[in-house]
């Protein structure tokens, strides 16, 4: 740890030329960001666990973080068994930060949590680096609002139509909801062009529509990053447009292979092992 935590304190961060920045895909951005965070150090922080649960999939590293993201499953017609020729528990940090890239989505969901636990790495260790909001979603939302979410977060749902009912899920799963119109995810181009809130589920990151999405924004205020798959490192976030970036940090990494390995949702996750962590970009402007 001292050896890690003293490299990412001398490293500093360099000036990006903003329009190259919003041209590179979002996990490719994260990528760039932790290896030139970490470093070498990236090589010298081992994979001690991976669970890949059906509802998420978790990575501790050596360092004793632990990070999650969604099991896209939903992506799969067939068996989603992956096949690799050596086991991911032993690898580098290095090496399963590139599985985030993969084509395959249940890798690129190892790449994510691996993302993750290294982003709860530097919350820990740059505190000074992260200024956390108590901000809620509801909190950015008006009465007047047109409001699409992008993937069915079923407990927010009731509470978004307390405040506006010109609510709009997008989703890949077929479900039926009496209280709200909820649309296939093929037709995000005809709704978020015009709507004045977007809720962006994190899992949009591991099944690679995040940049795809973001770039259907047009007059929308707020561009929110929601759910427990959420990387806890706002930077190339807000350099996007994403006005808030709201994740779960987790505290008790090896109670949350426990969840992640018995099925547990995101409820269970807060209740047992994590915190509710927000960052809202106070500087943000959409024409930026």
């Amino acid at each position: 740890m001292p050896k890690t935590q003293n490299f990412i304190k001398t490293n500093i961060s360099k000036d990006k030329n903003l329009n190259e920045v919003k041209e590179k895909k979002i996990l490719s951005a994260l990528i760039d960001e932790f290896r030139h965070k970490f470093g070498p150090a990236l090589n010298e922080i081992e994979v001690k666990d991976v669970r890949i649960g059906l509802a998420y999939t978790g990575v501790l590293l050596s360092e004793g973080y632990g990070g999650i993201a969604c099991t896209p499953l939903y992506e799969f017609s067939c068996c989603p068994a992956l096949d690799f020729s050596e086991p991911l528990k032993g690898k580098t940090a290095g090496k399963l930060l590139e599985l985030a890239l993969s084509e395959n989505p249940l890798e690129a969901a190892v790449g994510v949590a691996t993302i993750n636990a290294l982003s709860n790495m530097l919350l820990n260790l740059e505190p000074e680096n992260f200024t956390t909001s108590d901000i809620d979603v509801l909190d950015l939302i008006r009465p007047e609002d047109s409001v699409a979410m992008v993937g069915y977060f079923g407990p927010l749902i009731p509470k978004i139509l307390e405040i506006t009912d010109k609510l709009t899920v997008l989703e890949k799963r077929d479900i039926e909801d009496a209280k709200t119109r909820v649309l296939p995810s093929e037709r995000a181009g005809e709704v978020l062009p015009i709507s004045d809130v977007i809720i962006l589920s994190a899992s949009t990151l591991a099944n690679r529509t995040f940049d795809g999405l973001l770039a259907l924004r047009g007059v929308a205020r707020e561009a929110i990053l929601l759910g427990p798959s959420t990387p806890l490192y706002p930077k190339p976030f807000f350099e996007r447009g994403i006005t808030a970036v709201m994740g779960t940090q987790i505290l008790d990494s090896l109670t949350m292979l426990t969840v992640v390995s018995e099925a547990g949702g995101t409820k269970k996750l807060q209740a047992c092992c994590g915190k509710k962590v927000a960052f809202q970009n106070k500087n943000k402007n959409k024409s930026d």
